[in-house]
């Protein structure tokens, strides 16, 4: 036990400045440590038994004890702090395991208590902000609840293996392949805001499908059957978009601008006047709007135009197309109501959907046009699935997509024979 040093008063203590160890006194070993940078902290310097040096002599072991901030700790709680220390020391209790110790039990107990449903909660409270509505965080509890939760949502999430997750999975990966998936990625999620948080340790994610869950379960395209959405016959176009004109309504308008720019339903019924120029022919979708994630210039034909400004004479708020409800905009299931009182039907007879406008617009593309497939995939806001063609495609081929937009808006408005 190192002696202990003449004991310093605070103004001398204060008075220390140049970088060291100085001894202040009062309590076994303690020292004020002062960095080149110049902060201060306090560090007891005790022995706590002897070791083997490199010449092979035995000699006492000092370790250094962190008793903290000089700014935070004052000066006469950092002597008792440090005589609490040599007491330990004195009574063969190393302080620093300890501590590990205390850290250990207390990870220990956290983890007991952490069980995958309400590390799923957590992990789904924490992703809202980069979900884009509400609706979105109903889906993810409607599958856990409805899938998961009777299988593995009382387990400790600590606990979860690879047999927990099939149990989930294997019941509807060939019969509901698409809610599988999505779910698969939740609780791959899941599991990885648990390691984050310190509540799973040492252990793999078993909700990973590459190199893992893809050697015990078949590929979701092996067994998942495409459902199409009913598009309509893109030769029937120019009598669909007739039959919106004549009905004059914001309902219409929107179906209509859903049918022109090739965009998903909700980014047309939640948009803002402050995303469009009307005189620019210029409509830019913020990415907290688009599927992808990535900001969507659309750009406007003529026709396009006209409708937008015929909205605006109506609804010249923030909305371009406002809800019944005040604040808020159209919904989407508007759009589809209303094509439900519309007869128009696929080649199979069932009737459209306004996601099957774009597929309508992809078919014309295809048929009638010689417009390669990246600006057709662009038009749509999908995502390059090849890494190298989408680092080597930089820009959003916009000026091709301008002059294709409005040779579909030409189409569109052919007059009846």
């Amino acid at each position: 036990m190192p002696r202990t040093a003449k004991e310093l008063s605070v103004k001398a203590v204060a008075a220390r400045k140049e970088p060291g160890l100085h001894a202040v006194g009062g309590a076994p070993g303690l020292h004020l440590q002062i960095t080149e940078s110049g902060a201060r902290s306090w560090v007891a310097r005790l022995t706590v038994g002897t070791r083997t040096n490199a010449a092979g002599k035995v000699v006492q072991h000092r370790r250094d004890f962190g008793v903290g901030s000089a700014q935070v700790v004052t000066l006469a709680a950092a002597r008792e702090a440090a005589k609490a220390l040599a007491v330990k020391v004195r009574e063969g209790v190393d302080p620093v395991a300890e501590k590990i110790a205390a850290r250990s039990r207390a990870m220990a107990q956290r983890e007991a208590a952490m069980t995958v449903r309400k590390a799923a909660g957590a992990y789904i409270k924490a992703m809202q902000s980069k979900w884009k509505d509400k609706k979105a965080v109903e889906r993810r509890e409607s599958w856990l609840e409805t899938y998961a939760y009777p299988h593995i949502g009382d387990i400790l999430v600590a606990d979860i293996e690879l047999a927990h997750i099939l149990a989930v999975l294997k019941p509807i990966w060939e019969t509901k392949t698409e809610t599988a998936e999505k779910l698969l990625t939740v609780l791959r999620g899941t599991i990885g805001w648990a390691t984050v948080h310190g509540y799973r340790q040492g252990k793999e994610n078993p909700a990973r499908f590459k190199d893992f869950l893809d050697k015990v379960l078949p590929s979701p395209t092996k067994v998942k059957t495409v459902r199409h959405h009913p598009a309509l016959p893109f030769a029937q176009m120019p009598t669909f978009m007739r039959d919106l004109r004549a009905r004059n309504n914001s309902s219409a308008r929107a179906l209509a601008v859903v049918s022109l720019t090739a965009l998903r339903a909700s980014e047309v019924t939640e948009a803002k006047w402050s995303e469009i120029d009307l005189d620019a022919g210029l409509w830019v979708v913020p990415a907290s709007r688009m599927k992808m994630e990535v900001e969507h210039r659309v750009p406007l034909s003529r026709q396009c135009v006209a409708i937008f400004r015929e909205q605006l004479a109506e609804a010249p708020g923030e909305w371009v197309f406002p809800g019944t409800k005040p604040g808020k905009p159209l919904s989407s299931a508007a759009l589809l109501e209303m094509l439900k009182g519309m007869p128009y039907v696929d080649a199979k007879g069932e009737r459209i959907t306004t996601h099957g406008l774009r597929s309508t617009f992809r078919d014309y593309v295809a048929e009638k046009t010689d417009y390669p497939r990246e600006v057709v995939e662009m038009a749509l806001a999908h995502q390059i699935e090849s890494e190298v063609e989408a680092a080597y495609r930089r820009g959003d081929l916009f000026q091709k997509r301008k002059k294709l937009m409005a040779e579909w808006a030409v189409f569109c408005a052919k007059p009846a024979r």
